[in-house]
């Protein structure tokens, strides 16, 4: 029969040992995972997509120092699709209105193809 303090002492290394090999795998908390949730591990770039990621649509947006904000969408493959350019008070304003016009060439295009 092994004493309680032997018992102890491995259980101790164990947690130690287990707990390094965590923080080399995942490299502890705050840290960047390179697979997980909303992350797709067959992809060359593992970082999730979003609006701003659509292949063939930029948006450009200036901001004048009075306060008006100009945006303008393109279509690289198209450039007939492209949006004339719109002023707006606010550069939220623009965001908000480049984001829907996003989704909306987004949908024409996918349904051109």
């Amino acid at each position: 029969m092994l004493p309680c303090f032997f018992i102890f002492n491995i259980m101790r290394t164990i947690r130690r040992l287990i707990r390094e090999i965590i923080l080399e795998y995942h490299g502890g908390l705050g840290t960047s995972q390179s697979i997980g949730i909303g992350k797709n591990y067959h992809t060359l770039d593992p970082d999730p997509i979003t609006w701003e990621n659509y292949p063939g649509l930029e948006y450009d947006l200036n901001q004048e120092p009075g306060g008006k904000v100009y945006a303008k969408v393109k279509v690289t493959d198209h450039p007939e699709m492209d949006t004339p350019v719109r002023t707006f008070t606010d550069e939220d304003t623009a965001m908000f209105w480049i984001r829907r016009e996003y989704e909306t060439l987004r949908q024409k295009l996918m349904s051109n193809e």
